[in-house]
């Protein structure tokens, strides 16, 4: 295993926890993999958490996402990055379509509506979804739409989960027409009671329009190779649990981060086994279902 690998690997594990604990499941090389492709995202989405200033690592990420229609740079995470792109025939359109969600998420913003909040979604989940589909050697475009389910999902999970901590980054990804109130990052952080009563509320609307993604997301879990689609299933089923968490413990949500503990963790892949010998594969369902496209009418202004 080479030192690329090594630090990939133990970003991955020391950063996603939920995921990292999940993949697990994936063999060796699919793992790391993975791992390589958390470690470019995680640097990338370090640099737009840059706190000096809004926008001060704009030129070194255009510049990044030059490297990467070029092919060609010196640094390491890039290099190791544009390989796997390379060995997994990932197409560049995507690692682009990431890199300027990114871009633009390294400002200080505030979210108008549903809509604002699925483009955001995609730009830094979703695709990172389809890239991982690619890994996964998950060609049918068919599946697409439904990794693409998964990564708004996934994301609204994170931003419901993280209001305090994205306030203290000048940031609030709570729609506007789902609050009750207005809310501002200082009102969040300093504790103003009417501010995070308006954020909180928000989130658990936020949380049962996550539901119908998830639920769209599991539909397209046949089209995964069977190698890959238990740590899929159990990845998303923890992730939906941290909203659970969320609406299920009201007073305690501002003062700890909602996290699923590891026992629960093991009760949902327990449960997750039960479903699999009772109702059958998930292939069962690709041949008799649709993407519903209104989850997606958001993307296509």
């Amino acid at each position: 295993m080479n030192n690329n690998i090594i630090e990939a690997t133990s970003t991955f594990k020391s950063n996603a926890k939920t995921f990292s604990f999940a993949a697990k499941l994936l063999n060796k090389k699919k793992y790391e993999a993975v791992a390589r492709l958390y470690a470019f995202c995680r640097y990338i989405d370090d640099l737009a958490d840059d706190n000096t200033l809004p926008g001060s690592n704009d030129k070194k990420l255009n510049r990044i996402r030059q490297d990467i229609i070029e092919n060609q740079t010196d640094n390491t995470i890039l290099k190791d990055v544009i390989l796997l792109k390379k060995d997994y025939k990932i197409p560049t359109s995507i690692f682009l379509d990431f890199i300027d969600g990114i871009i633009a998420d390294q400002h200080p913003r505030e979210l108008e509506s549903v809509d604002h909040l699925v483009r955001f979604a995609y730009g830094v989940a979703s695709t990172v979804g389809l890239m991982m589909c690619y890994i996964f050697d998950v060609r049918n475009t068919n599946a697409f739409p439904f990794a693409i389910d998964l990564g708004i999902a996934m994301q609204m999970s994170n931003a419901c989960r993280d209001i305090l901590e994205d306030a203290k980054r000048g940031r609030i990804y709570l729609p506007k027409e789902l609050l009750n109130k207005p809310v501002t990052c200082n009102g969040i952080i300093n504790g103003d009671s009417k501010m995070r009563d308006s954020a909180y509320k928000a989130a658990k609307r936020v949380l049962i329009l996550a539901d119908q993604y998830y639920a769209s997301a599991a539909l397209g879990y046949g089209y995964l190779p069977r190698s890959v689609r238990y740590t899929i299933k159990i990845a998303a089923r923890l992730y939906q649990a941290i909203g659970e968490k969320i609406i299920n413990s009201p007073n305690s949500y501002w003062q700890e981060r909602s996290i699923v503990p590891k026992y629960k963790k093991i009760y949902l892949i327990f449960i997750l086994l039960w479903k699999r010998m009772h109702e059958g594969s998930s292939t069962k369902l690709i041949n008799k279902v649709t993407h519903c496209s209104n989850l997606h009418k958001a993307l296509e202004k």
